[in-house]
């Protein structure tokens, strides 16, 4: 049987100095330094892949997204990583400064792995927090799937298509979900909602990661920004899937109390 190990991470907001953004003001410790331990800890489980479901960085320049790569390749060396833009990602700055290419157009785009295909979905807008998938891309992922991946496929995007998060919402053709249920399709990976969540879209489990920057509520009085900050881990048996929430705070960078070996 096929089994694959990922590691989900979403929301890092890197940044190589935060003086003057939003997070300077409000957090202790920079999202990267949650970041980076997130990378550490991930890697130590070896997993197949590293998928990053969006603002990779807070609307920053093209240095940033080149400190990004850095940080990735030192942290997680030989291990594949596959990125989606979020909201706060400027695609232009992306392209050159992470991919070191000359382009504006969605990052849509396919992968496979130990037999699995992973299939990037650019839901996001510059500076929209709302999400938007277009007819055209569905087209294009309608024409992918009609041919099945060996062991299925993961497909992955920055926003959810529903979630408990009343501040933001997303919007696409109603026969995207036909499309998904009558395809290969075992799980969509996401993250925006700075949230936890897990649900079931008709027969596919759609997983919301926390966000590395900060967590958030949504309550009667409004949105609450918390502490909370994770990544998870899913394990794939054929397409018999598991997911483990993992929390990332400041004990996460420090060595273990004990370790009882198996």
């Amino acid at each position: 049987m096929a089994e694959i190990q990922i590691a989900h991470l979403s929301d890092p907001h890197v940044l190589r100095a935060y003086d003057g953004s939003k997070f300077d003001a409000h957090l202790l410790v920079p999202p990267v330094v949650y970041f980076r331990a997130a990378l550490r800890k991930a890697v130590q489980y070896k997993p197949d892949c590293i998928v990053i479901t969006g603002d990779l960085v807070h609307e920053g320049e093209e240095d940033d997204y080149a400190y990004l790569r850095e940080i990735i390749k030192h942290e997680a060396s030989g291990i594949p990583v596959l990125a989606a833009l979020g909201n706060h990602d400027l695609k232009e700055r992306f392209y050159r400064g992470y991919l070191g290419e000359l382009r504006t157009k969605p990052y849509d785009y396919q992968a496979d792995i130990r037999g699995y295909r992973f299939i990037a979905l650019d839901t996001s807008a510059e500076g929209e927090v709302d999400g938007a998938i277009t007819e055209t891309q569905v087209d294009w992922l309608e024409d992918i799937l009609k041919q099945p991946s060996p062991n299925g496929t993961i497909l992955f995007g920055h926003h959810p298509l529903e979630s408990r998060q009343g501040w933001f919402r997303s919007t696409y053709p109603k026969r995207l979900l036909d499309v998904l249920q009558d395809s290969d399709v075992i799980a969509y990976l996401c993250g925006h909602a700075h949230y936890f969540e897990c649900r079931s879209l008709r027969n596919i489990l759609q997983i919301t990661a926390d966000s590395l920057a900060h967590g958030a509520e949504t309550t009667s009085e409004g949105i609450i920004c918390t502490e909370t900050r994770g990544y998870n881990t899913c394990w794939l048996e054929g397409r018999k899937l598991t997911v483990h929430a993992h929390q990332i705070n400041s004990a996460s960078y420090q060595a273990p109390l004990w370790v009882t070996k198996l």
